[in-house]
């Protein structure tokens, strides 16, 4: 008789508990093309600095829908053209009713905004409401990630919660704030904010089981043993795969054809994984990253944190240091937990707040896009490039916001390059078979950040939606209204909790006015 283990099945081996892709050969009939039991998945993509001026370009103007041919993807999002049938632009969307005077103009606007982000509340307000000091502060609402986990039914629960992630390893200025502002959109509880792992070979870890687990990876097991079999695992040199061999060799005797080239396939890109994770990890200078398997996300230490100003190409004893390469491993590792069932809801943050990194990685062809001459190894900085050449007003013109002055190539060329980082994710998730459909279709991946451009305001942010299982509008970019005849971000959040997850949500985020939270129906099929 066949034995199943839910949605996905595991190897085990000494100190790992592995999951597997999805089989169709071991699923119960009720599990197959059609289930109800399809995953809801939630991934929350954020960048830092807003957008150029190119998000814009071919927007709707206030309160119009385009679709289909007539929905045009801006210069800074051509990478998503394989997705743009499963994609939804939103524009004219604010987050700023939390803010005393219901103005979009917020400061200090790095900290305050990326706060606000995934929770819609002032994290300001708290702390001085509590009396704090607001430099030492560290206070929020829960975030949208983790109203879905603390609310979704047992049948959503995965080995581990919820996953942060983050390419972020040279810490900005922190606008006079705690840095909990700068390096995490993921708050538990109001006064435990989930900080991002940047460290590839600890996320890997995380993910195999080695003390990952709330629950002892392999029977009879501790988490402490589980770590110490990790420990020698690595001190050996040995790779995940030679613990669960002998489990993998007897599971392919039990599967059909199809589903033991499944299984090999994935086996030999865990180990390329792991050998990345491995490889990027020593370049970051692991000693100083805090490479041990956590249980769950931890909260945010104050610190020192992850990363103390690694830039591109500074080198370490195991070598140079590559974001490319960073970027790559990582959205390696957050299709292997999503396609494996390990998590359904993520955070990544492709930069910190306020980055001040200097993008050197930006190849010719992603600069060209842009009009940016390319010089091998020249850089562009973050947030000096927001605050370069680039000016979009509040007026209106032909029923949209007035450009006043082109973005600088610099900004757009690091925009544009974030975006096919995400949308690498987005393609990769789409490529997965699974049920009706691919992974893409079975999650709601927002990719989007937390201000509007040069300006740093907190209207018209730039959102992107992707999947959504048939609930939201593809294959569209929707615009609400001007300044006044907008909507907030907490509704968004309000929708996608409702309508995809089906939480029975009654109200997210604060509104000053009172007002209750409301659906976003013209997103909505």
């Amino acid at each position: 008789m066949k034995r199943w283990i839910t949605r996905r099945n595991l190897l085990r081996g000494a100190g790992v508990c592995l999951a597997l892709p999805w089989l169709e050969s071991l699923s119960p009939r009720s599990a197959r093309a059609g289930d109800p039991g399809t995953p809801k998945r939630f991934l929350l993509c954020t960048f830092p600095n807003g957008a150029p001026h190119h998000w814009w370009e071919a927007a709707p103007a206030f309160g119009k829908t385009l679709t289909g041919a007539d929905f045009k993807l801006p210069t800074v999002l051509e990478y998503f053209a394989p997705v743009k049938s499963k994609m939804l632009m939103v524009s004219r969307l604010g987050n700023y009713t939390w803010n005393k005077d219901l103005s979009p103009y917020v400061e200090p606007s790095h900290s305050r905004l990326t706060a606000a982000l995934s929770t819609c509340v002032d994290a300001d307000r708290l702390g001085r409401e509590a009396g704090q000091d607001l430099g030492a502060w560290v206070g929020n609402g829960v975030s949208v990630d983790q109203r879905i986990v603390q609310q979704v039914g047992p049948e959503q629960a995965t080995r581990i919660p919820s996953l942060q992630t983050g390419l972020g390893v040279k810490p900005g200025y922190f606008d006079e704030r705690s840095y909990a502002y700068n390096q995490a959109i993921s708050w538990k509880s109001a006064r435990e904010p989930l900080k991002r792992s940047v460290n590839p070979r600890a996320v890997f870890d995380a993910l195999v089981g080695a003390g990952a687990a709330s629950a002892a990876p392999v029977p009879g097991q501790t988490a402490e043993q589980a770590r110490i079999e990790a420990a020698r695992r690595a001190a050996a040199e040995k790779s995940v795969i030679d613990a669960v061999l002998a489990d993998a060799n007897a599971l392919k005797g039990r599967v059909g054809a199809e589903d033991r080239r499944i299984v090999e396939q994935y086996l030999d890109s865990l180990r390329e994984i792991e050998k990345n994770a491995t490889r990027v990890a020593a370049t970051m200078g692991a000693a100083n990253l805090g490479c041990a398997p956590i249980p769950e996300p931890g909260v945010v230490p104050e610190p020192p944190g992850q990363a103390e100003g690694l830039n591109e190409n500074d080198s370490t004893e195991a070598g140079e240091y590559r974001h490319e390469d960073h970027a790559n491993v990582m959205t390696d590792l957050l299709v292997m937990a999503i396609q494996c069932d390990v998590t359904r809801v993520v955070t990544h943050m492709l930069d910190d707040a306020r980055s001040e990194f200097e993008y050197r990685c930006i190849p010719e062809e992603v600069r060209a896009k842009v009009g940016l001459e390319y010089r091998a190894e020249s850089s562009l900085h973050f947030h000096a490039s927001q605050h370069g050449a680039g000016n979009l007003d509040r007026a209106i013109e032909d029923g949209r916001y007035r450009i006043i002055e082109p973005s600088n190539p610099e900004f757009s060329a690091i925009s544009c390059w974030l975006g096919q980082k995400a949308a690498q994710l987005a393609q990769r998730l789409d490529a997965i078979p699974e049920g009706d459909g691919t992974v893409l279709d079975h999650s709601v991946m927002v990719y989007m950040s937390e201000m509007r451009t040069h300006d740093h305001d907190a209207y018209d942010l730039p959102i992107v939606l992707l999947g959504g299982g048939g609930v939201f509008l593809n294959d569209a970019h929707v615009a609400y209204g001007a300044i006044g005849g907008d909507r907030q971000l907490r509704d968004l959040w309000f929708t996608i909790m409702n309508q995809y997850h089906g939480l029975e949500v009654a109200s997210f985020g604060d509104d000053v006015r009172g007002e209750p939270n409301a659906l976003l129906e013209e997103i909505l099929r």
